[in-house]
Protein backbone atom coordinates (compact mmCIF):
# COMPACT_ATOMS: atom_id res chain seq x y z
CA UNK A 1 0.00 0.00 0.00
CA UNK A 2 1.69 3.23 -0.95
CA UNK A 3 0.67 6.97 0.65
CA UNK A 4 1.58 9.54 -0.89
CA UNK A 5 2.05 12.45 1.17
CA UNK A 6 1.88 16.04 -0.37
CA UNK A 7 5.51 17.87 1.16
CA UNK A 8 5.19 21.33 0.58
CA UNK A 9 9.04 22.88 0.89
CA UNK A 10 9.53 25.73 1.45
CA UNK A 11 12.02 25.18 4.16
CA UNK A 12 15.47 24.42 3.97
CA UNK A 13 15.75 23.78 7.60
CA UNK A 14 12.59 22.04 8.18
CA UNK A 15 11.19 19.92 5.14
CA UNK A 16 7.53 19.91 4.77
CA UNK A 17 6.78 23.29 6.74
CA UNK A 18 5.08 25.73 4.47
CA UNK A 19 5.67 29.35 5.78
CA UNK A 20 3.59 32.44 4.72
CA UNK A 21 4.85 34.88 6.78
CA UNK A 22 6.06 38.00 4.52
CA UNK A 23 4.63 40.40 1.55
CA UNK A 24 4.91 39.28 -1.81
CA UNK A 25 8.03 40.52 -4.54
CA UNK A 26 4.92 42.62 -5.69
CA UNK A 27 3.97 44.87 -2.19
CA UNK A 28 8.24 45.07 -1.68
CA UNK A 29 8.62 46.28 -5.43
CA UNK A 30 5.39 49.15 -4.56
CA UNK A 31 6.74 50.11 -0.96
CA UNK A 32 9.71 50.64 -3.17
CA UNK A 33 8.62 52.92 -5.31
CA UNK A 34 6.88 54.79 -2.74
CA UNK A 35 10.24 55.24 -0.64
CA UNK A 36 11.71 56.75 -3.97
CA UNK A 37 8.96 59.04 -4.57
CA UNK A 38 8.82 59.92 -0.76
CA UNK A 39 12.99 60.49 -0.60
CA UNK A 40 12.32 62.46 -3.74
CA UNK A 41 10.24 64.70 -2.12
CA UNK A 42 12.50 65.31 0.84
CA UNK A 43 15.24 66.16 -1.38
CA UNK A 44 13.38 68.48 -3.82
CA UNK A 45 12.74 70.76 -0.03
CA UNK A 46 16.32 71.48 -0.30
CA UNK A 47 15.45 73.86 -3.52
CA UNK A 48 12.28 75.34 -1.93
CA UNK A 49 13.59 78.58 -0.56
CA UNK A 50 14.59 79.29 -4.06
CA UNK A 51 11.42 77.91 -5.92
CA UNK A 52 8.88 79.42 -2.85
CA UNK A 53 10.55 82.01 -1.24
CA UNK A 54 12.50 82.31 2.48
CA UNK A 55 9.44 81.25 4.19
CA UNK A 56 9.05 78.07 2.62
CA UNK A 57 11.18 76.34 5.42
CA UNK A 58 7.63 76.78 8.01
CA UNK A 59 6.28 74.34 5.66
CA UNK A 60 9.29 72.45 4.93
CA UNK A 61 10.37 71.39 8.05
CA UNK A 62 6.91 70.02 9.15
CA UNK A 63 6.71 68.25 6.00
CA UNK A 64 10.15 66.41 6.54
CA UNK A 65 9.03 65.24 10.12
CA UNK A 66 6.04 63.91 8.66
CA UNK A 67 7.43 61.97 5.52
CA UNK A 68 10.23 60.70 8.20
CA UNK A 69 7.12 59.16 10.14
CA UNK A 70 5.87 57.57 6.98
CA UNK A 71 8.76 56.06 5.84
CA UNK A 72 9.68 54.80 9.48
CA UNK A 73 6.50 52.97 9.43
CA UNK A 74 6.58 51.69 6.18
CA UNK A 75 10.25 49.73 6.17
CA UNK A 76 9.80 48.75 10.26
CA UNK A 77 6.18 47.20 8.96
CA UNK A 78 7.09 45.84 5.63
CA UNK A 79 11.23 45.27 5.13
CA UNK A 80 11.09 44.84 9.26
CA UNK A 81 8.30 42.39 9.12
CA UNK A 82 6.71 44.15 11.73
CA UNK A 83 3.10 43.70 10.23
CA UNK A 84 3.22 40.13 10.48
CA UNK A 85 4.81 39.49 13.64
CA UNK A 86 3.35 38.86 17.35
CA UNK A 87 1.37 42.67 18.15
CA UNK A 88 3.43 42.22 21.21
CA UNK A 89 6.53 42.57 19.21
CA UNK A 90 5.63 45.70 17.47
CA UNK A 91 5.12 47.46 20.54
CA UNK A 92 8.17 46.43 22.11
CA UNK A 93 10.01 48.07 18.91
CA UNK A 94 8.08 51.10 19.27
CA UNK A 95 8.46 51.94 22.46
CA UNK A 96 12.26 50.99 22.26
CA UNK A 97 12.33 53.57 19.22
CA UNK A 98 9.66 56.05 21.54
CA UNK A 99 12.36 55.58 24.55
CA UNK A 100 15.21 56.53 22.00
CA UNK A 101 13.78 59.85 20.60
CA UNK A 102 12.82 61.02 24.24
CA UNK A 103 16.49 60.14 25.48
CA UNK A 104 18.20 62.08 22.73
CA UNK A 105 16.06 65.47 22.86
CA UNK A 106 17.12 65.24 26.37
CA UNK A 107 20.41 65.02 25.87
CA UNK A 108 20.21 67.90 23.11
CA UNK A 109 18.22 69.79 25.71
CA UNK A 110 21.04 69.55 27.96
CA UNK A 111 23.50 70.79 25.81
CA UNK A 112 21.38 73.90 25.18
CA UNK A 113 20.90 72.87 21.61
CA UNK A 114 17.62 74.15 21.07
CA UNK A 115 18.65 78.06 22.37
CA UNK A 116 21.08 80.42 21.80
CA UNK A 117 23.60 79.86 24.33
CA UNK A 118 25.09 83.38 24.71
CA UNK A 119 27.71 82.88 22.56
CA UNK A 120 28.35 86.12 21.02
CA UNK A 121 29.13 84.89 17.56
CA UNK A 122 26.74 82.52 17.36
CA UNK A 123 25.87 81.78 13.67
CA UNK A 124 28.25 83.73 12.73
CA UNK A 125 31.31 83.38 9.38
CA UNK A 126 34.20 83.56 11.00
CA UNK A 127 36.34 86.56 10.45
CA UNK A 128 38.11 87.39 7.26
CA UNK A 129 41.71 86.36 6.82
CA UNK A 130 43.87 89.95 5.39
CA UNK A 131 47.08 89.24 4.36
CA UNK A 132 48.43 91.61 7.30
CA UNK A 133 46.47 89.76 9.83
CA UNK A 134 48.74 86.78 8.49
CA UNK A 135 52.04 88.54 8.91
CA UNK A 136 50.98 89.97 12.72
CA UNK A 137 50.15 86.63 13.67
CA UNK A 138 46.41 88.09 14.46
CA UNK A 139 43.45 85.57 14.55
CA UNK A 140 40.70 87.91 15.66
CA UNK A 141 38.37 87.37 18.43
CA UNK A 142 39.22 84.26 20.98
CA UNK A 143 41.47 83.35 18.90
CA UNK A 144 45.14 82.57 20.02
CA UNK A 145 46.54 85.83 19.04
CA UNK A 146 44.60 87.29 21.97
Amino acid sequence: MSTTIDVDDDSPVHPGEHHDHGPSDRTYWKVFWILVAITALEVSTYFWDVWFGESSWSLAVPLLLLLMVVKFVLIASVFMHLRFDSKLLTRIFYFGLATACIVYLVALSVMNIFTDNGNPWFNDPPPAVTPSAVVTGETGPGGMGD
